[in-house]
């Protein structure tokens, strides 16, 4: 829709305004840089076809791959902040890339980075167990000993949208035992450091988005994240919504049929753009404060692909929909 369009091109533009001339798109004007909220804000901009940003967004991320196809986990100021690797943050540049090949079908795009995109799957396929689930990170020492449901939903997505890619550019793929499902969701594997994670709004929505859940799950989830008239909450017994949790969730509503809820949502959270057109990250309602004191492009990116899943403000699929 044309007008929402309209409306969130600021927002659009704050992440161009913040991507630095080597290509890599900060969390705002203090020059941290995370490639998974990079890769985030390249879907933001291809939705947009803001195609020379975008372009250098991409080749940014592929000159910081190593050879092993992994990424460090930070950069500041084009320096890197945090020399270990997450196994859902290389990955997550398929659904960029495929975000543009839905809107201009150009292959050849795709087919340039074939060796990266092969040895990516590769690498990630080698964060998996023997059970199938998935370590979050590695550095010098080996692999985490933790398996997060946020990271294995994010891969999992990305590993779908691999499939799509591979068809296209011919590459082999056979991942199933890594794949979510219910059981695997509701494993206690899951809990960090034996504890429990069910306190964060990300760790019940998240599978929404890989499509497993109920509508009773769903009705549990706002239930207890969802704060009327001001979006989701980040932590249950925090009062606290955060605008890229919100996205996400409508995202996975609109993915689990629940059209009303998102569209809902999503006229709740944009009540939240400044003056500016900006989204911030996130809105403190007992101390009536934006916090934390910040407009990070990964938020704004994240209410741009809600809406283009509730609205359609491109006039092609996005990619969370496949």
């Amino acid at each position: 829709m044309k007008k929402i369009k309209n409306k969130l091109a600021p927002a659009k533009d704050w992440i161009i305004k913040n991507q630095n001339n080597n290509g890599a798109i900060n969390w705002d004007q203090r020059g941290k840089c995370d490639p998974w909220d990079h890769c985030e804000c390249l879907i933001a901009l291809a939705i947009y076809e803001e195609w020379d940003p975008f372009i250098r967004g991409v080749n940014w991320f592929f000159d910081n791959l190593n050879s092993d196809g992994l990424i460090p986990s930070e950069f500041k100021n084009d320096e890197i902040t945090k020399d270990y690797y997450e196994s859902h943050h290389a990955p997550y540049i398929f659904l960029p890339l495929y975000q543009k090949f839905l809107i201009d079908n150009d292959i050849d795009y795709i087919k340039q980075y074939k060796k990266q995109i092969q040895t990516i799957y590769k690498t990630t396929l080698a964060f998996a167990d023997s059970q199938g689930f998935l370590f979050w990170a590695k550095d010098e020492k080996g692999f985490s000993d933790n398996s997060l449901v946020t990271a294995s939903c994010s891969v999992h997505i990305s590993l779908k949208i691999f499939e799509k890619i591979a068809d296209i550019i011919g590459l082999d793929y056979s991942h199933d035992e890594i794949l979510l499902n219910e059981e695997k969701i509701n494993s206690k594997r899951f809990d960090r450091d034996g504890i429990s994670r069910k306190r964060f709004s990300m760790d019940n929505y998240y599978p929404f988005l890989c499509g497993i859940g109920n509508d009773e799950k769903i009705d549990n989830a706002l239930g207890d994240f969802y704060k009327a008239g001001l979006g989701i909450k980040c932590v249950i017994e925090e009062p606290w919504v955060t605008f890229a949790e919100s996205s996400e969730f409508i995202i996975s509503m609109v993915k689990m049929k629940k059209n009303e809820d998102a569209k809902k949502i999503l006229k709740e959270i944009m009540k939240f753009q400044d003056n500016k057109g900006i989204f911030p990250t996130g809105y403190q309602y007992k101390l009536d404060i934006l916090w934390p004191d910040e407009f990070s492009t990964w938020t704004n990116a994240a209410v741009i692909i809600a809406a283009d899943c509730v609205f359609g403000i491109s006039k092609y699929k996005n990619v969370f929909l496949i």
